[in-house]
C-alpha cells in the first residue's frame, strides 16, 4: 500500500461514515423488534393491573413481571434513540441512552442471578439473599425519590418496607423456606444497575460525564455533549459509535430476558427464545467489528 492509499485510508468520509451510522442504525431497530417480541412474550400472561401471581403456580410470575416492566421502559427510550438519530439529535440520543443502560443492567442482574448462578456459582439460598437484597435496595431508592423530602429515610424504612418485609414472610412460609433476615437499609444507586453490563459502565459514565451534568462543554465537539452540530465526519462518527455501543447493551438484555421461563411454555423456550437471541448478540458483535473496521478503512487496499 503507497502513501496515497494509506492517507486514504486514515482519512473516512463524511459520506462513507454516515452510510455505516445508517447501517447501525438499521441493526439497532432489529435488536429492538427483538426486544418487543421478549417484552410481549414476558407480559402475555398478565391480564392487567388487577392481576395477581399464584406463586406456588407460577414461581417466576413476580421477576418475569418485573423483566417485562424493564423492558417496556427500554423500547420507550429506544424509540427516542431512533427518532433522535433520524433528526440528527445527538445529544437528545445519549441522554436516553441512560435509561436504556440502567434497564439493560437490571435485566441481566435478574436473570443470571435467577436462572444461571443458582447451583453454578453461588448456592441457590445465597443467590435468593443477592436477589432480595437487590428488588429490596432498589424498591428503597424508588420510595425514597417519591416522597421527594416528605418523609425521612429512617421513616420510609420503618413503615413502608414493612410491607415488603410481610410479603417477604409471607411467601417463604407458604413455599417451606427459612424465614428472611432483616434487612438494612442500603438503596441500589443508578450507577450500580449498569454494573452487570459487559462494558456498560464505562459507557454510561462517559454519557453521564458529557451528556448530562452541568459542565458539559455545549459548544465543544458533539462527540463529548456539545449541541452546535457542523454535519463533519467527527459528527457521523459521534452517531456510529453511541450506536454500535448500546445495540451491545440491548443485545446482552435481551439474551438475558430470554433465560426467564413462562408459564405454560411448551419445553422449546431453548430453541426459540435463547438460542435465536444469542445468535443475535454474536450477529450484533459481527457486524458492529465489520461496520467499524469498514469505517476506517473504507478505502483499504484490495
Amino acid at each position: 500500500m503507497d502513501s496515497s492509499q494509506q492517507l486514504k485510508r486514515e482519512m473516512p468520509t463524511q459520506e462513507s461514515v454516515a452510510h455505516h451510522r445508517a447501517e447501525m442504525a438499521a441493526l439497532l431497530s432489529k435488536v429492538a423488534t427483538t426486544t418487543r417480541r421478549l417484552e410481549q412474550r414476558l407480559s402475555t400472561t398478565f391480564a392487567g393491573d388487577s392481576s395477581q401471581i399464584d406463586i406456588e403456580a407460577d414461581p417466576h410470575g413476580p421477576l418475569r413481571r418485573q423483566g417485562a416492566l424493564l423492558l417496556r421502559k427500554a423500547l420507550i427510550h429506544l424509540a427516542a434513540v431512533l427518532r433522535a438519530n433520524a433528526t440528527n439529535n445527538v445529544h437528545s440520543l445519549a441522554v436516553q441512552m441512560r435509561p436504556i443502560l440502567e434497564c439493560a443492567g437490571q435485566v441481566v442482574f435478574i436473570f443470571h442471578i435467577s436462572m444461571i448462578a443458582p447451583g453454578v456459582t453461588m448456592k441457590r439460598e445465597r443467590a435468593r439473599e443477592v436477589l432480595a437484597d437487590y428488588m429490596h435496595g432498589d424498591y428503597y431508592g424508588k420510595m425514597i425519590s417519591v416522597a421527594r423530602g416528605e418523609m425521612s429515610h429512617e421513616e420510609i424504612h420503618k413503615e413502608l418496607l414493612a410491607n415488603v418485609r410481610k410479603i417477604e414472610e409471607d411467601a417463604a412460609a407458604s413455599l417451606g423456606m427459612p424465614k428472611p433476615r432483616r434487612r438494612k437499609g442500603k438503596t441500589l444507586r443508578q450507577a450500580d444497575k449498569v454494573a452487570p453490563l459487559h462494558g456498560g459502565k464505562g459507557l454510561y459514565d462517559f454519557v453521564s460525564e458529557y451528556f448530562r451534568h452541568g459542565e458539559t462543554n455545549w459548544r465543544g465537539p458533539s462527540s463529548h455533549g456539545g449541541v452546535v452540530s457542523s454535519g463533519t465526519v467527527q459528527d457521523e462518527f459521534a452517531f456510529l459509535g453511541l450506536l454500535m455501543f448500546l445495540a451491545d447493551q440491548v443485545a446482552q438484555m435481551n439474551a438475558s430476558a430470554a433465560l426467564c421461563p413462562v408459564a405454560g411454555d411448551s419445553g422449546d423456550q431453548w430453541s426459540r427464545w435463547v438460542e435465536p437471541a444469542l445468535a443475535e448478540l454474536r450477529h450484533v458483535r459481527e457486524s458492529s467489528k465489520a461496520i467499524r473496521d469498514a469505517a476506517f478503512g473504507e478505502e483499504a487496499e484490495e
